[in-house]
């Protein structure tokens, strides 16, 4: 039987939805109420990614006829450049003061386990289910001049660990404005780190920023499952 282009159109539609800022996978469904999960273990695997990227902007050369214009954005180029390499710098001490795997699992296993009823264990060897997250990308986008923001791409996988079977998983696309925990006498105006002052980050910010980045990217995950579960026990 023939689908119509509406209808087509819908279902893919239906399946790209976006829901605030993550982008969950629409596929081949999953096996949440095959399992019994209360008074089950649960154990988060963090699969590590690379480190923490720091994304900033570059000038458009080749766009500009006046030499003299070509000049001066080159040399606004070179420091703008200079001081995302010493921001970057930066970015890899705070990474370091800051357990990553460690944060994401603990609030991830957490939350997981309120939502999944199960009692959370930290040896993944004595666990029933395994939630694995794989973060494939994450960090600071400041290319734009108003603001910097958060962004992660991520994999999470909900396993049965005797069978290895997949019980559910999700792909998240995330974007999130970047506040900071930093003191009201940071040069930072608002709070907020830019473009233009990413040169006054700190490394300790860098560590409220990397805090957040955990807190979002498990909650993305979470909200995922929660949201699955929701629809599973509501039948």
């Amino acid at each position: 039987m023939s689908i119509s282009p509406l209808r087509y159109g819908m279902r893919a539609l239906a399946c790209a939805s976006t829901v605030v800022s993550s982008l969950a996978a629409c596929g081949a469904g999953h096996h949440l109420a095959e399992y019994p999960f209360a008074s089950r273990t649960l154990a988060v695997v963090y699969v590590a990614p690379p480190a923490p990227e720091l994304l900033t902007s570059y000038y458009d050369l080749s766009n500009s006829q006046n030499p003299v214009e070509a000049v001066v954005r080159a040399g606004a180029d070179v420091a703008r450049e200079r001081e995302g390499r010493r921001a970057s710098a930066r970015l890899d001490s705070a990474t370091a003061r800051v357990n990553i795997p460690a944060v994401l699992a603990q609030r991830t296993l957490e939350r997981a386990s309120r939502y999944l009823g199960t009692r959370p264990v930290t040896d993944e060897n004595q666990a029933d289910y395994l939630l694995e997250v794989r973060m494939e990308r994450f960090g600071i986008n400041a290319k734009a001049d108003e603001a910097a923001y958060l962004f992660t791409f991520a994999e999470a996988v909900l396993i049965d660990r005797r069978t290895g079977r997949e019980i559910w998983n999700v792909n998240i696309h995330g974007r999130d404005r970047l506040t900071p925990y930093v003191q009201s006498s940071s040069p930072i105006p608002g709070s907020v780190i830019t473009a233009s002052t990413l040169g006054s980050v700190s490394v300790a910010d860098f560590q409220g920023a990397l805090n957040q980045l955990m807190d979002y990217s498990s909650n993305l995950i979470t909200n995922e499952l929660r949201s699955a579960l929701r629809d599973v026990r509501n039948k």
